[in-house]
């Protein structure tokens, strides 16, 4: 795919990241995803612009994809026609990540833009089409509807060889067991039940340095905008010390709220809850989705130019 198409599908998922703060379902293609994956996470594109949250963004303008530019490159409209958007890490670094994206696609026009790229290639891949950017990016479509890209080429394969039936999915596996934990009514949410599968990473952070797991979400219920994240820990001593952390940065937020930028956030220190049980820590917050739209009054959306 090139890399206008990765980085319009990417900045889908980044969009709604960044409106719900780090958070599935709709329909994950389970199909796709391999016994090897290490995390997934999903935007359900269609829960995400039933909610008031989304119409409030989209009403003012706050919320700004710009359309010109979708016609000019997909021939779509990205809320009506993208369905659901799903991430499978394979492993730590972005050459294991992959992105499927299901929805009613223009599948000959993605097609021909990919193939207008000077240093495109076309591959057959078992009852596949493959497609490459020179040797950073590529793409397949598992059928009309569902459209896979990423930077590795073996991360695709492994994925092509799920959907193709010649590779085991992740059923049956600890990360597919931990998705009945996802409310039907999220938008967005995401599951990593090894930390350790990240590296080093995880090592630089000073809350999740000592976690084993870990879980997210979000959903909108009766006008209010609600997240959970979700800690698992080695031991129960090592969650204490994880929520007294977190417990210690809200409380830093709360006192820094007259300072500049913090007035319009530090209000919403207040919905944030902390709870231990055990291993576990639980971050839970909810506000009015008005009261979080307003705060993005500030932003000026996400361009893609």
């Amino acid at each position: 795919m090139t890399k206008k198409i990765a980085l319009l599908l990417a900045a889908l998922l980044a969009l709604a990241l960044f409106v719900a703060t780090p958070a599935f379902p709709g329909t994950i293609p389970s199909s796709l995803v391999p016994e090897s994956a290490k995390w997934v996470a999903h935007l359900d594109m269609e829960k995400f612009v039933g909610t008031e949250l989304y119409a409030l963004l989209d009403k003012d303008g706050r919320f700004q994809i710009k359309g010109r530019d979708i016609d000019r490159w997909l021939k779509m409209d990205l809320a009506k026609d993208i369905k659901g958007v799903t991430v499978i890490g394979l492993g730590p670094d972005d050459e294991n990540i992959v992105f499927a994206v299901e929805g009613t696609l223009d599948k000959a026009g993605i097609i021909a833009l990919a193939e207008a790229d000077k240093d495109s290639q076309k591959t057959a891949y078992g009852a596949y089409t493959l497609y490459s950017s020179g040797s950073d990016e590529y793409g397949a479509f598992v059928n009309d509807r569902l459209l896979v890209f990423a930077e590795g080429r073996a991360a695709i394969e492994k994925v092509l060889d799920t959907a193709g039936g010649k590779a085991k999915s992740f059923a049956g596996t600890p990360l597919s067991a931990a998705l009945k934990d996802v409310p039907a009514g999220a938008f967005l949410s995401g599951v990593l039940p090894d930390l350790s599968t990240l590296g080093k990473e995880i090592g630089q952070s000073k809350v999740l340095d000592q976690a084993s797991g870990l879980f997210f979400m979000a959903q909108e219920k009766t006008g209010n905008l609600s997240l959970r994240l979700q800690v698992t820990a080695a031991s129960p001593e090592s969650a204490k010390n994880m929520a007294d952390v977190v417990q210690g940065l809200i409380a830093m937020g709360r006192l820094g709220g007259g300072e500049r930028g913090m007035a319009e956030v530090a209000p919403l220190l207040d919905g944030l809850q902390v709870k231990l049980d055990g291993k576990t820590v639980r971050i839970d917050f909810e506000r009015p989705s008005k009261d979080i739209a307003a705060l993005l009054s500030e932003h000026k959306g996400i361009h893609i130019d």
